[in-house]
């Protein structure tokens, strides 16, 4: 039940900050959030930018531009026309609250807090271990936007310092969430990983931060001393190219996967006998390792702060330091070769997963909307 509105259905919107048309973590998570929503019994609509036409009801606010900021490629709304779209939107249906993701990315989420009549909820996923580039040199511009959001989230620690820095406020930490049944229950094993074969498995985008070079290299020496195991690379991205080139001139076994369907990625983190995540820096949470977690996978990752400062605790993952190929080769080696490590790592995860299910996280962001719905009530 939500504090002061009688368990009562909400409307809500949901402002996406990227390309609704293309695959990409914040989306998944926009769209995870929806749903469970709706589960709750609240009416959802989402909505922002878009290369392409939209499923199930998410509404375009326009086309978008696509550049590559940071070694990261990432589509963005860039037509002013949206300031009517979002306009028709947020009077067509009444909003109890809107929720911004990343409300400072151009132009979609700005025009939203311009025009938003209703609470509006922000949520800040960017983590930049050196410091945000554009805040500082637009901080008065964002610091009116920042003016008209009434509850700021962030999905971690690091994201929170993040935004924080340049903008002080309250910021509740509110994690990115997941379906833990659906990574949970048995799926069968992708033909592409034989029982025969020991699998590292990388799920994400191939650029330049995540590492996967630092990966390849190290199963160099993975494969030495593990001749049966092979390196498995679920997703794309403008590096994969690179990353082909460099396994064929180590001469490391690896097999591309590219991208996977949802029905099919719970099989590949199933029977993976680890899964790695070697970014190099600024990542803020990292949904792929919950998602390992909730199938009891055991865990290498890099030892970055988005990763470290909630893996270490739960005691579910080996840390390598960032950027280090000895060391990420010695932590792989250590899961593969103790089978009694790595049931305890997948446990562990398995048991913290749980604390991220969607159920859990919905219902606080359920209370967070009665909250911030009746303290303007209380103002008006």
């Amino acid at each position: 039940m939500i504090p002061g509105t009688a368990g009562r259905s909400l409307r809500i919107g949901i402002c996406a900050p990227y390309d609704l048309g293309r695959a990409g973590g914040v989306n998944t998570l926009v769209r995870a959030q929806a749903a469970a929503l709706r589960r709750l019994g609240h009416q959802v609509v989402i909505f922002g930018a878009s290369s392409a036409s939209l499923p199930d009801g998410e509404i375009s606010l326009g086309p978008c531009v696509s550049i590559v900021i940071g070694d990261t490629e990432t589509g963005f709304g860039i037509d002013p026309r949206s300031w009517w779209a979002t306009k028709r939107v947020l009077r067509s249906t009444t909003f109890d609250v809107v929720h911004v993701h990343e409300p400072l990315m151009p132009l979609p989420p700005w025009f939203v807090l311009w025009q938003a009549a209703v609470p509006v909820i922000a949520t800040f996923s960017t983590h930049r271990s050196q410091g945000h580039r554009w805040y500082p040199k637009f901080q008065d511009f964002f610091g009116h936007l920042m003016k008209r959001v009434h509850v700021r989230l962030a999905v971690s620690e690091a994201a929170k310092r993040t935004i924080a820095a340049y903008f002080p406020g309250h910021y509740e930490v509110v994690p990115c969430g997941i379906d833990v049944e659906r990574f949970a229950a048995p799926t069968p094993r992708p033909a592409t990983m034989p029982a025969d074969r020991r699998h590292v498995l990388y799920v994400g985008r191939m650029e330049p931060r995540k590492g996967v070079d630092r990966l390849v290299r190290a199963m160099v020496n993975v494969q030495a001393r593990e001749p049966r195991a092979q390196l498995v690379i679920v997703g794309g991205g403008p590096g994969r190219e690179d990353v082909e080139t460099l396994a064929r001139r180590l001469e490391v076994r690896v097999v591309f996967a590219g991208r996977v369907g949802d029905a099919d990625l719970p099989g590949y983190y199933q029977h993976a006998d680890v899964v790695c995540s070697p970014a190099l820096a600024d990542e803020s949470f990292g949904i792929v390792l919950l998602e390992a977690m909730a199938a009891g996978r055991p865990i290498v990752a890099t030892s970055i702060a988005g990763y470290a400062e909630w893996l270490g605790p739960a005691g579910c993952a080996r840390l390598a330091h960032a950027g280090d190929v000895e060391s990420l080769t010695c932590e792989l080696l250590a899961v593969l070769e103790d089978p009694a490590l790595a049931r305890a790592l997948g446990e562990r995860g398995a048991r913290e997963a749980r604390k991220y299910d969607w159920c859990t996280v919905a219902s606080r962001l359920e209370a967070i909307y009665g909250d911030a719905i009746e303290s303007a009530k209380r103002k008006a």
